[in-house]
């Protein structure tokens, strides 16, 4: 028999090699796989296709349900900024000046006060907060929202890396105590920790060499690209007194005097699914974690002249079964078959259900992994018992494989030429560092890298390890090349 198809129609290719060109690769790979479309006429301003928005937004709904269980309210904010208001925290408009967009007009009008598109929203926020925040029992405040941010980036723009609008949630919250706010700091992190496990993104959690314009301390999370560059997909904030001080968010205590409320802030981009992009993919396109796919598993029928239409009914049953259980997608387009498998193992849909006539003779179907290739035949009364089961598989081998992978790309670097080997092997140094800051920009001179931060937790130092300066070293440091 043969089949009835016999269209040539294939998806655009990926002729990349993620081993061979990594730059290449990924930016072919956003393309072809539907996750942006770059040819709107603004730089840094991306197109959102719907199956790459989808997976942005199956992050979001991750993080936004990690953020509601821990106390925190969805909210919106203005993103237009009065000037004045951007200026009241002088630390802050110091270095965003020069990224603001500013609009001056309205229709033919030309505005007294320029207004900022939000480079970020303390400013916006805060002003509110000094009135909606009076006594000791409005607090803690806790509120987060998904929207975008506006920044002239001067440097060159990535997709998904480096944009001028970009994509994110952010959460704010204000305390009565330092201690209340220090405590929020761990929250935060364990909240972004738990995302970043669901996406399959290894993680390394620093704390920040350099800190966000007004915060006290800050908290970055990081992970390495095949390049061996390093991303900072986002950071937690103390923010101590500094913003409400600025803008007068103060209450009222329980003793009758009054007080500056402590804050945090923390957020996450549309870098995360950068990562997910990067660290999964291969050279037959995407690989996406089930939890944030937009297809879970898709259903391609393996058609034949003379059983086009039994074969075609039994897979449109078997998606009609289904569709309430997970992301299901049915693909009837008239194509060959082998050119379905291309375009879904490029879109990285975690399983792929096929039905042919032996399978409906044995009352079974062939499943089969993106991630592995691994085919399976289940008997149908069994699928969905299975699917699940293969789901969490895949979920819990891809995170897996990302993390041993991962390890591979930290050396430890004794010296600043053990850093410049491990630079040009693309790889991020592990470094003892006595905590000087003027040290760790000795090491970024020597080694044209950037010292990311540090973990103060690592208990592996011992009291005879010795910074590269000779001091006596405290922290274990990271350092490397970045975006």
């Amino acid at each position: 028999m043969a089949e009835q198809d016999k269209s040539t129609d294939k998806p655009e290719a990926l002729t990349a090699k993620k081993s061979e060109n990594f730059s290449e690769w990924f930016h072919q790979l956003i393309k072809v796989a539907d996750i942006i479309d770059q040819r709107f006429p603004v730089q840094g301003f991306l197109t959102y296709k719907p199956y790459g928005y989808e997976i942005f937004n199956n992050f979001i709904a991750i993080l936004e349900d990690q953020l509601t269980k821990t106390g925190h309210k969805k909210c919106y904010f203005p993103i237009a900024v009065p000037e004045r208001l951007l200026n009241k925290e002088a630390k802050h408009i110091e270095s965003f000046n020069a990224e603001v967009f500013w609009i001056t007009h309205g229709g033919e009008t030309k505005f007294t006060e320029r207004l900022a598109l939000r480079p970020t929203s303390e400013t916006v926020m805060y002003e509110m907060l000094s009135l909606w925040i009076r006594s000791w029992r409005d607090l803690p405040m806790k509120i987060h929202q998904s929207t975008t941010v506006y920044r002239y980036e001067t440097k060159h723009t990535r997709p998904l890396i480096r944009d001028r609008e970009i994509h994110w949630n952010e959460a704010h919250t204000s305390h009565a105590t330092a201690e209340e706010a220090a405590k929020q700091i761990e929250i935060g992190v364990k909240i972004y920790s738990e995302v970043f496990k669901q996406c399959g993104v290894p993680t390394l959690f620093l704390n920040a060499a350099d800190v966000f314009p007004g915060a006290v301390s800050a908290i970055e999370p990081y992970t390495v690209f095949p390049d061996g560059r390093s991303l900072e997909m986002g950071s937690v904030n103390n923010l101590g007194q500094r913003f409400s001080k600025a803008f007068d968010v103060k209450f009222v205590k329980e003793d009758g005097t009054e007080d500056f409320a402590y804050q945090t802030c923390y957020g996450i981009s549309e870098r995360v699914l950068a990562a997910v992009i990067a660290i999964h993919g291969d050279d037959k396109g995407l690989i996406i974690p089930p939890r944030i796919a937009p297809i879970q598993a898709v259903i391609v029928p393996i058609v034949f002249e003379k059983e086009k239409k039994k074969i075609l009914a039994s897979a449109k049953k078997l998606a009609d079964d289904l569709k309430d259980e997970l992301r299901i997608h049915f693909d009837d387009r008239e194509m060959t078959a082998g050119a379905k498998f291309y375009d879904w193992e490029l879109r990285g849909v975690p399983i792929r259900i096929e039905i042919g006539p032996r399978d409906i003779k044995n009352d079974s179907v062939t499943l089969v992994r993106r991630d592995t290739g691994k085919k399976e035949q289940v008997k149908q009364k069994e699928l969905i018992k299975k699917i699940f089961l293969t789901l969490d598989e895949i979920q819990e081998s891809i995170y897996k494989k990302a993390l041993a992978w991962h390890e591979t790309k930290i050396k430890l670097a004794k010296n600043i030429n053990d850093i410049v080997e491990n630079v040009q092997a693309g790889l991020l140094s592990k470094v003892l560092w006595c905590g000087n800051p003027a040290c760790a920009a000795d090491m970024e001179k020597k080694s044209d890298a950037v010292f990311l931060g540090y973990d103060a937790e690592d208990r592996s130092i011992k009291k005879t390890d010795e910074c590269m300066c000779g001091n006596k070293a405290k922290h274990i440091g990271y350092i490397g090349k970045t975006y």
